[in-house]
């Protein structure tokens, strides 16, 4: 992932959050990746959220990591829409962008509610 982007989501995030930050950026975890038939091993970074907040079923402290590979993922198959691809290739991405990009990259897990403040 290009780093300007991923910086931005970062930033994004910690000053429109809501219910949920930016514990850790650059953490770096080993994780398994299916290529082809087999897994392999790689090393990406991790984006770490946390609750501040009890939010629905999150009690306050609730952590999730991130893969850049799952943040990855989910830009590709944002980049389908060529609005949102356009944006990408700009470095403009808004809090809209970001919230959809951490829902895929979670799963559905995770709704920002970024604040529009």
């Amino acid at each position: 992932m290009k780093e300007t982007a991923y910086n931005r989501i970062v930033e994004i995030i910690r000053v429109k959050h809501t219910w949920i930050t930016v514990l850790h950026a650059d953490r770096g975890r080993n994780m398994m990746v299916q290529v082809g038939r087999e897994l392999r091993e790689v090393r990406c970074r991790v984006l770490t959220l946390v609750a501040l907040r009890k939010h629905g079923l999150y009690g306050k402290g609730h952590v999730w990591d991130i893969p850049e590979y799952n943040l990855e993922k989910a830009v590709r198959s944002l980049k389908r829409d060529p609005r949102f691809k356009e944006r990408w290739n700009k470095d403009a991405i808004n809090p809209d962008d970001i919230e959809e990009i951490i829902n895929r990259a979670s799963y559905g897990f995770i709704r920002l509610e970024l604040s529009d403040l």
